[in-house]
């Protein structure tokens, strides 16, 4: 994981009060798979409070801000690296 990836883990951990193990954010390659791990962490924690929907606008809003990209290039199937330029 480069410097980018780590500042966006650390920011949807502070957001979202998870934690995304090392092992588990090396294996999260694209926007989707994000998206799913939060959601369901929040489930198994019964603190889904916000919708699915809640939930991908706020991913979508801290992938802007950390990556820089536009958020029309934030989808679900977009990865990291090779789509959003995360190193």
């Amino acid at each position: 994981m480069g410097l980018d990836t780590v500042e966006l883990v650390i920011a949807v951990e502070e957001r979202f009060a998870i934690e995304i193990p090392d092992r588990t954010a090396a294996q999260i390659a694209t926007v989707g798979q994000l998206h799913q791990f939060v959601v369901a962490q929040l489930r198994d924690r019964g603190s889904l409070e916000l919708t699915s929907d809640d939930i991908y606008s706020i991913l979508t809003d801290l992938i802007c801000h950390q990556l820089g990209v536009r958020r029309e290039d934030v989808r679900p199937d977009a990865h990291f690296v090779n789509d959003l330029g995360a190193d």
